[in-house]
């Protein structure tokens, strides 16, 4: 196995204050001003060192979160939720470095447990190196991004995660989250959109669907359910709000997955609705 590289790399995208209450500054004092930075971390696992053939497992790891000081209890916050999303909720409170650092060693352990001793039996049964399954060999990409949302009220956030793990194609997936700038606090959709509401907000996103599947698929012919049906959308599913939307400056942006909607070929459908037509549906 390659030694671990853990790569801090700074990225200031631009200078903001960071929201804190009243009683964690003291009277005149200068609070260090948070920004964004990443951690990176890159390794290749052989199943036989011995072997340069050998089957493995490649990990890229690209974390984003909030460079700030000690007495800026906000951005540690916002930094445990980043950390909950980018990976799950028991890692949530290890500083970016050892947390990246176990979010890899958790990947090895994966891949390991997944196919070594499989590996060992072929080899034990003679199996030559030339006829040794392609399954074998992993694949993990997982990269983050973090930017400021409307009215720099919220963070969005969005983790995309590339994995091959040896099935008929390799798929990619996306979570996005809201935070709140003034608390950390990750937002649903009952936080956003006012009850009673999901049939409305659905409506104008069947607009905007239909609209990106006529310019995918290059006609102006789909008008409706039923046409987008007849494409290969929403063959299995009812439309529906995704958890997964940000709050950016010119409207909501709804992300439905691979499959979510539509079959694997269609790849992920990224729909904005303005605020001008969903803001009387919102709680904000």
């Amino acid at each position: 196995m390659k030694t671990n590289k853990l790569l801090l790399t700074a990225i200031i995208l631009s200078p903001f204050v960071c929201f804190l209450s009243p009683g964690c500054i003291e009277k005149n004092q200068v609070v260090e001003e948070a920004s964004i930075t990443s951690l990176q971390a890159d390794t290749t696992v052989s199943l036989n060192t011995a072997v340069e053939s050998s089957p493995n497992c490649k990990i890229h790891l690209d974390f984003m979160y909030l460079k700030c000081s000690d007495k800026d209890s906000v951005s540690q916050s916002v930094n445990q939720t980043l950390q909950s999303i980018f990976f799950n909720e028991q890692l949530s409170l290890l500083s970016p470095e050892i947390f990246v650092d176990s979010v890899m060693h958790t990947y090895i352990s994966k891949y390991k447990n997944d196919v070594e001793k499989y590996y060992q039996a072929d080899i034990k049964n003679g199996v030559d190196a030339k006829d040794i399954p392609q399954w074998y060999n992993y694949e993990f990409d997982i990269t983050s991004e973090l930017a400021k949302g409307k009215n720099n009220q919220f963070w969005n956030y969005t983790v995309s995660t590339f994995q091959n793990t040896g099935g008929a194609h390799p798929n990619t997936w996306g979570k996005w989250v809201n935070i709140n700038a003034s608390n950390g606090k990750a937002l649903t959709k009952e936080d956003i959109f006012l009850p009673g509401t999901d049939k409305d907000i659905c409506n104008l996103i069947l607009k905007q669907l239909i609209q990106e599947a006529n310019k995918r698929l290059e006609t102006d012919t789909i008008s409706s359910m039923e046409g987008l049906q007849s494409a290969g959308v929403l063959l299995d599913t009812d439309l529906y709000i995704p958890d997964n939307f940000l709050l950016k400056e010119e409207g909501i942006t709804f992300l439905y997955n691979r499959y979510d909607i539509a079959p694997y070929s269609m790849g992920d459908f990224q729909l904005t609705v303005p605020y001008a037509e969903i803001e009387t549906y919102l709680k904000l």
